[in-house]
């Protein structure tokens, strides 16, 4: 017959330690708590540059895409929030307003808006813009566009 020694006391505290700590909601890691964030949509800063970049990206897609022979540029930039995924998902909404300048002229930076009322093109925009970064790509996921 074997004889089965009682465990000894420190050994016990010790287990009854560690059962605690792996079950106790407190114990999580930092991994842990920026796992939770991978995913989740974030409000984000419209000055931040990362933003103006997909901000000035979404506005090229657009008069890219757009068959009008005028330029149009944002009146406003309405919000912008992100979602860490494999790289970034953008999602910003602008406002958009219809310039004097055609599309074949070289500086669009300065054109103003088109201020007559058979003329102007008042146009709102949803975009989703995918980044990864390590790569250095950025397109755009979807997209649409209401007139305001």
């Amino acid at each position: 017959m074997t004889n089965l020694q009682r465990p000894s006391l420190p050994l016990l505290a010790a287990l009854a330690l560690i059962l605690v700590l792996a079950v106790s909601p407190g114990a999580s890691t930092n991994a842990e708590a920026k796992q939770t964030a991978v995913g989740r949509v974030e409000p984000d800063d419209l000055t931040d540059k990362e933003v103006q970049k997909v901000v000035n990206f979404a506005v090229k897609t657009y008069n890219d895409m757009d068959n009008d022979v005028y330029f149009s540029r944002p009146i406003q930039v309405m919000s912008a929030s992100q979602q860490v995924v494999a790289g970034k998902n953008f999602y910003v909404k602008i406002k958009f307003g219809r310039t004097t300048c055609t599309k074949t002229q070289s500086d669009l930076s300065d054109c103003p808006f088109n201020e007559q009322p058979d003329q102007q093109k008042r146009i709102t925009c949803n975009f989703e813009i995918n980044t990864v970064a390590k790569q250095n790509k950025m397109s755009v996921t979807h997209f649409n566009c209401y007139h305001a």
